[in-house]
């Protein structure tokens, strides 16, 4: 090949090159790239808008509207757009709790078999977390109820060990149970029948008895810390 093959080859090289360069360069920028943090966003198939909280490779960390930042999830930069931005919490938002109450005192019951009944079903309800685990457990009652004194039956049987020579005592309790998690804590109100009785070895047990009519349905409430 001579030297004006060469000069040839050279120049349509150059020529290509170029147009792709000048292809790129005119190619117009996504709307999402170079997006901030504390920008207003939608991500592609959510409901709710959002705002970018942090940076990530190749993508945004987004918190969403009515969620904590540390339920913020990462999503990819082709999933972004730029958007309206999240509502500002409401007044019953804000004054929503945050972290779970402790549970009730056992002494708030009127009479000492109540503080007792309530002592025993606190314990069937409230539990500790998990070494190195959330989940632990509150409990508050709203409403306790104790109905009048029964004799054991042999139906009784079925369901819990007793002494059979002491009266088992059904309750109608009304109560809110908060589970705390790392994110969130989980409101749970609900209305339950318990019967109490002596166990055999003479301590005070209750045990949840099913649901009747006229009871409230069981709600639960997610909220964010």
């Amino acid at each position: 090949m001579n030297c004006r093959s060469v000069n040839t080859v050279s120049a349509v090289l150059f020529g290509i090159a170029a147009a792709l360069a000048g292809a790129f360069l005119s190619s117009p920028a996504r709307a999402t790239d170079g997006l901030a943090v504390g920008a207003c966003v939608t991500v592609r198939g959510q409901p709710s808008p959002g705002r970018i909280i942090a940076l990530s490779r190749g993508g945004y960390v987004v918190q969403a509207e009515g969620k904590a930042p540390s339920e913020a999830m990462n999503w990819a930069t082709m999933d972004v757009d730029p958007g309206p931005c999240p509502a500002a919490p409401n007044a019953a938002q804000l004054a929503q709790p945050h972290a779970c109450f402790a549970s009730d005192s056992d002494a708030l019951g009127a009479t000492a078999l109540e503080q007792s009944f309530r002592g025993a079903v606190r314990q069937t309800i409230e539990r500790p977390a998990a070494p190195g685990a959330d989940g632990a457990v509150t409990v508050s009652f709203q409403s306790f109820k104790i109905g009048a004194a029964r004799r054991w039956t042999a139906a009784d049987s079925f369901n819990f060990s007793a002494d059979q020579s002491k009266p088992v005592y059904p309750l109608r309790v009304k109560f809110t149970s908060c589970t705390d998690y790392r994110a969130a804590i989980e409101l749970r109100q609900q209305e339950s029948n318990y019967d109490c009785f002596t166990t055999p070895t003479g301590e005070t047990a209750c045990q949840m008895s099913g649901s009747s009519g006229g009871m409230m349905q069981p709600t639960t409430q997610r909220i964010p810390k």
